[in-house]
């Protein structure tokens, strides 16, 4: 027979166990505004994904001023909250002293109504982000704030002490079981990616007719080649055409719901040009710009962010890029040989040499122009791309049923945490 519920009376809560309260957050926390006054204490983030932690665990390379003084101090058990993503769930329970930023807020408890842990699962699931997001003001998502004042006037559950500890402790060590899981199934996906990215450079460097005469390429990170290929730098068979950088750059207000594709990093997630969250700007506006006109057989080739990241247009007759990325059309090679070229080791190690820049890695056109790249004859490029596509297309498929076993351990995660803080699940 399952527990007695009720009906809480708030919409994101719905039934709780019958012994269960629900109390709008000024009941139960207070926000806090201590400053740092030596600014020495240690700098917390705040994350959706893995609430309160220490910046120094962070692999993030951004400017940051060199003193922490009037930063927020947060001490253990506090709530950090930042209060611009807070409507994606930037939020959790501090388990370090520390600062954060002047931006952010802190809460503490009013008392102890709350075990620490079972309050960090509670704050992040799901319907109480919704919550998050519902009370939030501003004009668009990227400008979405909660203030401290509707954050306090959020109905919370509060289940009798010795059943959050009860909780908490349940699930560190199913959630724990669930992350090795998916610790372990990351790894596979990028063993996989691995394993393409060693069997494109082994292609593209030794050929697919196994046992053949070589030669030292005169490249240190090429090596040996079959002795009747050559040699060249991308710039001497492919045209580079980079996105627009004038005023007449699109701005937000560009953008309509259909007209002329505009691809973004977001468009070159995989091998092919994917235009499934595609930006589009009007005819006129397209016509303005003096950046890439993309064709059928472009490589699109990011500069910026994601570096090296590329993919091949085959379905665009017309286009253009944002000006973090640049089209490489090919001339006097082999479009898909080209391409599986620039997913290859030996494209990455010039990547990594070309790269520069501080707080942002990025490229130009003329370097990867520069980049070297083998040269079999026509035919053997093509020989070589298509057995490639089946190679790595077999490998895909093992990457997308890791990928999707991803999905499914973490929303299992996310509703076994909901069903479990909101008593829908007894423990």
């Amino acid at each position: 027979m399952g527990r007695k519920m009720k009906d809480s009376g708030i919409e994101w809560i719905k039934s709780i166990p019958v012994n269960w309260e629900c109390k709008r957050g000024k009941q139960l926390f207070i926000e806090t505004n201590e400053r740092s006054i030596a600014g020495t204490e240690e700098l917390l983030t705040v994350s959706h994904i893995t609430g309160v932690t220490p910046r120094r665990q962070k692999n993030v390379n951004m400017f940051m001023s060199e003193s922490l003084t009037g930063y927020k101090i947060c001490h253990p058990g506090d709530i950090a909250a930042n209060t611009m993503w807070l409507w994606q769930g930037a939020v959790g329970v501090s388990n370090y002293h520390g600062v954060i930023s002047p931006s952010y807020n802190t809460y503490r408890q009013r008392t102890n109504d709350y075990d620490s842990k079972y309050l960090d699962y509670l704050l992040r699931i799901q319907p109480l982000i919704d919550t998050y997001a519902a009370y939030s003001t501003g004009i668009t998502l990227s400008r979405l704030r909660l203030y401290p004042e509707s954050f306090l006037s959020i109905y919370f559950i509060v289940p009798p002490l010795t059943e959050q500890q009860h909780i908490s402790s349940y699930l560190d060590v199913h959630c724990s079981e669930i992350d090795a899981m998916l610790s372990k199934t990351r790894s596979s996906i990028e063993e996989y990616k691995k394993l393409k990215q060693a069997v494109i450079t082994q292609a593209v460097t030794k050929g697919v007719h196994g046992n053949r005469e070589m030669k030292d390429s005169g490249v240190a990170w090429i090596g040996e080649i079959p002795k009747e290929w050559g040699r060249t730098k991308i710039k001497m068979i492919a045209s580079f055409f980079n996105g627009d950088r004038t005023s007449r750059y699109p701005q937000p207000s560009d953008f309509v719901d259909s007209g002329v594709a505009f691809l973004t990093s977001r468009n070159i997630d995989s091998d092919e040009v994917d235009l499934s969250e595609t930006k589009y700007i009007t005819e006129d506006k397209y016509k303005s710009l003096s950046g890439a006109k993309i064709q059928i057989d472009d490589i699109i080739f990011c500069l910026r962010g994601s570096v090296g990241k590329c993919a091949i247009n085959r379905t665009l007759s017309c286009g253009t890029v944002a000006s973090s990325l640049a089209t490489i059309r090919p001339k006097d090679i082999y479009p898909k040989y080209l391409l599986y070229f620039l997913l290859s080791n030996i494209a990455s190690t010039q990547t990594t040499i070309f790269m520069n820049g501080t707080c942002a890695a990025n490229l130009s056109a003329e370097n990867v122009g520069n980049y070297y790249i083998t040269l079999p004859i026509s035919t053997e490029q093509k020989e070589i791309a298509d057995y490639l596509d089946a190679k790595c297309a077999e490998i895909d498929k093992l990457i997308a049923k890791k990928e999707q076993l991803v999905k499914e351990l973490e929303s299992y995660k996310k509703s076994l945490i909901y069903e479990v803080v909101t008593g829908k699940r007894e423990v």
